[in-house]
C-alpha cells in the first residue's frame, strides 16, 4: 500500500460480528454491492436471516432477533468470556444437548441462562438504525465478514496477539509462563510486540509509531492498558516518547502530522469519581452511543484531515465478549509458539468471529473481504503482518512466531487506481440522558482498576 502514509488501527472491545453489524446487509438478501476476495461466493456478506436460533433448556428453539427500539445496553449484562464459556458457547450442538468437538455455535443461549432469567437478551442483534456509524462505515468502505479473534476467550490474551503474535507470560506471583487465555492482574505478557520489532530495524521515532490512551486515573495519570500488558517490554524508560493521551491524535490529524502508525485505545468505562460508567468500548452491557460517537470523532478527524487521501483506518474488537455469533469458530489456526497453554489449550484454533473494517479514500464502497475457505482466515495477527510488510521489515527480521509468519494480509483491499473524492457522513444515535449512569461493573473494570493501581505504584518507584 505504497499509497498509504499513516495507520490508524483502533482496537474496541466485546462484541461479535452478528451482534453489531449481523444485519448490515440483510434488508437486500445479504448481498453488498461487491466482494473483493472470495471467489467461491462473490457478492455474500455471511450476516444474519433471521433464521439463526439456540435451544435453551426448555427445549424450545430461541431465533435471532433484534431489540426493542432506542435499546443500546444489550445485552443487559456482561455476557461469559472466560476459556470454558466460550467453550460452551461454540461447541454445544445445535440442538443444545451436547458439548462435542465440533463447533456448532448452539451454546449462547443455554450459557446465558446459566447466569440470568432474560436469556432472550443473548439473542439480540442491533440493526444498522441503532449502530448508525459502525453500519455506515461497513457499507460506505469495507467490511470483514469473516475476522475471527485470536484466541476463543478473554481481552488481554488476544490484545497480547494483537501485540505480539501470541500470549505468553509470567504470572508474577507463581513465576509460572506459558500460553495465557484467561485474564489476570497478575499477568505480564513478555513476548517481543511489533512495536518493538519496528524499533530494532529502524523505525523508532516518535514519527515512526505512537500508542495514544484514553484512560486518565488520579493514582495513574497516564494509564495504558497496551503498556501496562506488556510492561517487561514496553515499560523500558526509551519507549515513553511513544505513548500520549488521544487527545495528541486529535492534534496531530488536525494538521497532518500523524506518525506513520497509531494504535489508540478507548475509555474503558472508569472514572475518578465513578466505576462502571459507560466506555467508548462498546463493551457489554454498556451504551454503545458512546462508542458510536467516539469512532465518529476519529473517522471525521481522519477524514476531514489534510492527509485523509493517504490514511488507513482500521476498526477491529479483540474478542467477542460472550455475544453471539453463528459462523463456527475457524479450526486452521496455527499454533504460535511450542509453550503450552493455559487449561492445555493448544492454540490451534481461533475464536469467535469479530468485526473488522477497513477505512480509507482507496477502499471502494460496499466491499467485503475474507480468505476463500481452506486458507488461514484473519485474525488480529493479520495486522501485525499487513504493517510489518507495509514498514518494509524483511520476514527474516521479524521472529514472532508460527501465528504471524501464516497470516494472510489485506493490502489487496485498497485497490482503486485514485483515491475517491467522496467523503460519507455517518451520524451516531441520540445518546440518551442516563448513557453515564453507573452500570453494573464487568470483569474488565474490575481488572483494568487493580491493573491500573498497581502500574501507577510501580510507575512511581
Amino acid at each position: 500500500m505504497p499509497q498509504i502514509k499513516h495507520v490508524v488501527h483502533l482496537m474496541l472491545e466485546n462484541r461479535s460480528l452478528d451482534n453489531l453489524l449481523g444485519w448490515l446487509y440483510a434488508a437486500n438478501q445479504n448481498k453488498p454491492p461487491l466482494n473483493l476476495i472470495d471467489v467461491q461466493n462473490p457478492a455474500v456478506y455471511h450476516g444474519l436471516t433471521g433464521n439463526e436460533y439456540n435451544v435453551g433448556k426448555d427445549g424450545e428453539r430461541h431465533y435471532i432477533n433484534v431489540p426493542p427500539p432506542g435499546n443500546l445496553t444489550i445485552p443487559p449484562f456482561d455476557p461469559h468470556e472466560v476459556f470454558k464459556h466460550v467453550h460452551i458457547q461454540c461447541y454445544t450442538s445445535q440442538d443444545g444437548k451436547s458439548v462435542g468437538n465440533k463447533p456448532e455455535m448452539g451454546g449462547f443461549y443455554q450459557d446465558y441462562e446459566s447466569m440470568l432469567d432474560s436469556p432472550e437478551d443473548i439473542m439480540l442483534a442491533f440493526t444498522p438504525d441503532e449502530l448508525p456509524v459502525l453500519n455506515g462505515l461497513a457499507r460506505n468502505f469495507a467490511v470483514c465478514d469473516k475476522w475471527y479473534a485470536s484466541v476463543p476467550s478473554q481481552t488481554f490474551c488476544n490484545r497480547a496477539f494483537a501485540a505480539t503474535g501470541n500470549s505468553v507470560g509470567k504470572n508474577i506471583l507463581t513465576g509460572e509462563v506459558q500460553g495465557w487465555v484467561d485474564n489476570s492482574i497478575f499477568l505480564d505478557y513478555t513476548s517481543t510486540t511489533h512495536w518493538e520489532v519496528l524499533s530494532r530495524n529502524g523505525k523508532n521515532s516518535p514519527d515512526d509509531w505512537m500508542i495514544y490512551y484514553s484512560q486518565k486515573f488520579w493514582w495513574s495519570p497516564a494509564y495504558c492498558l497496551t503498556r501496562d500488558l506488556f510492561r517487561t517490554t514496553l515499560g523500558d524508560v526509551k519507549y515513553d516518547q511513544h505513548f500520549a493521551h488521544i487527545d495528541d491524535f486529535f492534534t496531530k490529524a488536525a494538521t497532518g502530522k500523524l506518525p506513520s502508525y497509531s494504535f489508540l485505545e478507548p475509555n474503558w468505562g472508569l472514572m475518578y469519581w465513578q466505576f462502571g460508567i459507560d466506555g467508548t468500548d462498546y463493551h457489554p452491557p454498556g451504551n454503545v452511543c458512546p462508542g458510536e460517537v467516539f469512532v465518529k470523532k476519529i473517522y471525521d478527524a481522519l477524514s476531514q484531515g489534510p492527509s485523509w487521501n493517504e490514511t488507513l483506518l482500521i476498526i477491529t474488537f479483540d474478542e467477542h465478549g460472550g455475544t453471539y455469533d453463528h459462523i463456527p469458530v475457524a479450526l486452521n489456526a496455527a499454533p504460535p509458539t511450542s509453550d503450552k497453554g493455559q487449561y492445555g489449550f493448544k492454540f490451534d484454533t481461533f475464536g469467535v468471529r469479530v468485526p473488522a473494517m477497513l477505512i480509507s479514500p482507496w477502499v471502494p464502497q460496499g466491499a467485503v473481504f475474507r480468505m476463500p475457505e481452506g486458507q488461514t482466515p484473519f485474525d488480529h495477527t493479520a495486522v501485525i503482518a499487513t504493517l510489518l510488510n507495509w514498514f518494509g521489515i524483511d520476514r527474516s527480521l521479524w521472529n514472532m512466531g508460527a501465528r504471524v509468519a501464516a497470516a494472510p494480509t489485506f493490502e489487496n483491499v485498497l485497490c482503486l487506481d485514485k483515491p475517491r473524492t467522496d467523503i460519507p457522513v455517518v451520524t451516531p444515535p441520540v445518546c440518551p440522558e442516563d448513557a453515564q449512569v453507573d452500570r453494573p461493573v464487568t470483569d474488565l473494570h474490575h481488572l483494568i482498576a487493580a491493573r491500573s493501581w498497581r502500574y501507577g505504584q510501580e510507575r512511581k518507584v
